[in-house]
């Protein structure tokens, strides 16, 4: 479930992974400990989608390189996150279907997605959520292809919930109103999916992270946010507006991204930071660190994939961050055998788009234009 008063949920992962030690007992040989899932014990993470190398020669082609999909899940699986959040652009038919495949993946190995529903440039997508008669059809496509769960070839644990978030930071990237944005695309979206997915959530944008989005939030909050999505998001890129944050939301409330951008801040900014705004603003009760990849060096990411003929490196950027994390998973596994993301999923062709999925999403396009 994405719930983040899930602690006692990660703390049972010591009793419902069979990590006790074998050995002997009263003269009684103890069998040896079962394997077991990851712990998720390090909250959430950004990912920026990435299915191939270089342009690719036809943008509208579905064209994905599995393996640098499955990586990066590996990455996440690895370091002990129980969410990731991915945009799915609805306008480059190829992102659309590589972020499809990503959230399929780290549901089906028992990750919570975050799908945000919004395209990196343009307008369409938001003009056509604010308009009833084409909404209905973006919103039916994206459930209909990510609300279902493809089970992992090998060990199954509970899988991932989905969530979708309405566009990012709207009046910043579109100059959409705060009250415009909830009332005539949020609440309509809401309920929308809220009637055919009831298990599933729906998250409000964040504003921007600066000096800018406190005022944008509130304006938000005041035009109803709360009673038109299950999780209002802020987005958090510098101390100074972590005070200037309402923390009188009445629900559980995520940081849909913080982060710094220089890996030699990334371990300080989460060991400091991520603390100060749980701190400060109670009603927080998820964090998503931004990010796993991107393309800008030295940055936000934490590592790049750097091609090596046919095939490709993951290069940390930011190894003081990885180890902290890695550090958490060591201690709470507590030498337990791990079952590994390959032991899941040794093959990423069940998760990526089939001839409906793509005939699904050329259809809705047709539609809405």
């Amino acid at each position: 479930m994405i719930e983040d008063d899930r602690g006692p949920d990660r703390r049972s992962f010591i009793r419902a992974g069979g990590l006790a030690l074998g050995g002997v007992v009263a003269g009684r040989t103890l069998a040896q400990p079962a394997a077991a899932f990851v712990p998720k014990v390090n909250d959430a993470i950004n990912i920026h989608p990435l299915r191939l190398f270089g342009a690719d020669p036809d943008p509208a082609s579905p064209l994905i390189v599995p393996e640098l999909i499955a990586r990066q899940i590996e990455l996440v699986y690895e370091l002990g996150f129980d969410g990731a959040r991915f945009t799915v652009p609805l306008s480059i038919r190829g992102d659309f279907f590589a972020g499809l495949t990503y959230a399929r993946v780290a549901r089906a190995i028992g990750i919570d997605a975050v799908v945000v529903v919004s395209d990196f440039a343009g307008f369409a997508l938001a003009g056509a959520l604010a308009d009833p008669r084409r909404r209905l059809a973006v919103l039916r496509l994206y459930q209909d292809l990510l609300r279902p769960v493809i089970p992992p070839a090998g060990p199954r644990r509970t899988p991932g919930r989905i969530a979708f978030q309405i566009l990012n930071e709207p009046a910043h990237f579109l100059g959409i109103p705060p009250d415009f944005y909830v009332q005539q695309i949020l609440a309509p979206c809401f309920q929308y999916l809220r009637a055919n997915d009831p298990d599933g959530l729906t998250v409000g944008a964040a504003e921007v992270g600066n000096a800018d989005g406190p005022e944008r939030m509130r304006k938000m909050l005041d035009s109803g946010l709360e009673e038109s999505c299950d999780r209002v998001a802020y987005h958090v890129y510098s101390r100074d507006i972590i005070p200037k944050l309402r923390n009188d939301v009445r629900g559980l409330t995520w940081v849909t991204e913080s982060g710094v951008a220089d890996p030699t801040r990334h371990l300080p900014w989460v060991q400091e930071v991520f603390p100060e705004i749980r701190q400060t603003l109670p009603e927080i009760s998820r964090v998503f660190y931004y990010d796993l990849f991107d393309p800008d060096p030295r940055r936000f990411r934490v590592v790049d994939i750097v091609p090596r003929g046919p095939s490709f490196d993951v290069v940390i950027e930011s190894p003081e961050l990885v180890a902290y994390w890695r550090g958490r998973v060591t201690a709470a596994a507590a030498g337990a055998r791990l079952i590994t993301f390959r032991d899941m999923v040794p093959d990423l062709t069940p998760f990526l788009p089939t001839a409906a999925d793509i005939r699904l999403y050329d259809e809705t396009l047709r539609l809405i234009r």
